[in-house]
C-alpha cells in the first residue's frame, strides 16, 4: 500500500489550518478571526475532498462536523481556545476508542486496517484465519492498538494542557508541530516494530528442526 498520499493527506490537514492563522495574522486580522479563517480552511478541504471522491466518509464527516460545532461554539463564547482545542478533542477521542476497544476485547483497528485492504480478498481471508487462530497476531493488533491508543491520549493531554498555558500565537505553532511530531514518533515506532516482528519470524524459522534426510521421500 502506497503510504504516501496519506501523509501528504495529512500534512495538508494538520498544516492547513496553521498557515491560514498566521497568514491572516500577517495580514492584521485579530485572533478570533484568524483562528476562524484557519477552520473554516480545513473544512472546505474537507468538502474538496470528498467532492473529488464522490464520497464523505465517517472520518471526514466526523472531522467537519465536530470543526463546525466547534467553531459555533468559540464564536458564540468568544474563546478562541475552544477553536484550538478541536484537535486535541480529536485526538484524545481517538486514543479512548483505541484503548477502550481493547479492554472490552474487541480491538477496532482490526476493523479499521481491514477497511484499508477491503478490495484484497485473499489477505481479508488470511487475517482472519490468523485472527481466530493465531493468539500472537491477536497480541499483536492489541499491543498496537494500546501503543497508538496511549500516545494519542498523552498527546491530547498534554496539547490542552499548552493551549491554556501558552498565548495564542505560540500554541497555535506549537500545536501543529506537535500533532507532527507525535504522527512521526508513532510511524517510526511502527517500522521498528515491523522489522522486530520479521527478524523474530526468520530467527523462529531458522530454529525450525530440519525435516530427517530418510523422511523427505515419504
Amino acid at each position: 500500500m502506497d503510504k504516501r498520499p496519506l501523509l501528504i493527506g495529512l500534512l495538508w490537514d494538520v498544516g492547513l489550518p496553521a498557515v491560514v492563522f498566521y497568514a491572516g495574522r500577517s495580514f492584521g486580522l485579530g485572533v478570533m478571526w484568524a483562528l476562524t479563517a484557519g477552520a473554516v480552511a480545513a473544512l472546505v478541504r474537507v468538502g474538496c475532498v470528498a467532492a473529488v471522491r464522490h464520497r464523505l466518509d465517517g472520518l471526514a464527516a466526523l472531522v467537519g462536523t465536530s470543526f463546525a460545532l466547534l467553531l459555533a461554539l468559540s464564536l458564540l463564547t468568544q474563546d478562541p481556545r475552544i477553536l484550538l482545542a478541536r484537535e486535541s478533542i480529536l485526538s484524545g477521542a481517538a486514543g479512548l476508542l483505541l484503548v477502550g476497544s481493547c479492554v472490552i476485547h474487541r480491538p477496532i483497528l482490526y476493523t479499521v486496517v481491514r477497511r484499508a485492504v477491503a478490495d484484497n480478498d485473499a489477505l481479508l481471508a488470511q487475517w482472519d484465519q490468523r485472527w481466530r487462530t493465531q493468539p500472537s497476531f491477536h497480541r499483536h493488533i492489541v499491543l498496537l492498538s494500546m501503543v497508538l491508543g496511549g500516545v494519542l491520549l498523552t498527546e491530547s493531554t498534554v496539547r490542552l494542557a499548552l493551549i491554556y498555558l501558552l498565548p495564542i500565537d505560540v500554541v497555535a505553532g506549537w500545536s501543529t508541530a506537535l500533532h507532527l511530531g507525535t504522527v512521526t514518533l508513532l510511524v517510526c515506532w511502527a517500522l521498528w516494530y515491523r522489522d522486530r516482528r520479521r527478524r523474530a519470524t526468520a530467527a523462529d524459522r531458522l530454529r525450525t528442526p530440519a525435516e530427517p534426510q530418510h523422511l523427505r521421500g515419504q
